[in-house]
C-alpha cells in the first residue's frame, strides 16, 4: 500500500524534523508523532517548502507534486 508523506524542509536547521503522513479521508497530512498538527492537503501541495515523499515497500520516493494527484 502507498502512502504519502511530507517534510517542511525549514525544519532540517533544527534537531527535529517533523514527519506528515496524509489521512486521504480527512484530505489533511497530520503529524505522526502529534496528531494535532494537520495541515490541508491544499496547503502542503501549494507550499514549495513542503517536499512529498511517495513511500512503498520501505522505498521513499521524492514526488514532483506538480504532477501528483492525491
Amino acid at each position: 500500500m502507498k502512502k504519502y508523506r511530507a517534510v517542511y524542509i525549514g525544519d532540517v536547521r533544527f534537531n527535529e524534523c517533523n514527519v506528515f503522513e496524509l489521512d486521504s479521508e480527512a484530505d489533511e497530512f497530520v503529524m505522526i508523532n502529534d496528531t494535532e498538527i494537520r495541515y490541508s492537503t491544499e496547503a502542503v501541495m501549494g507550499d514549495t517548502d513542503f517536499l512529498v515523499f511517495s513511500i512503498s515497500d520501505d522505498r521513499a520516493t521524492l514526488e514532483d507534486k506538480a504532477c501528483l494527484e492525491l
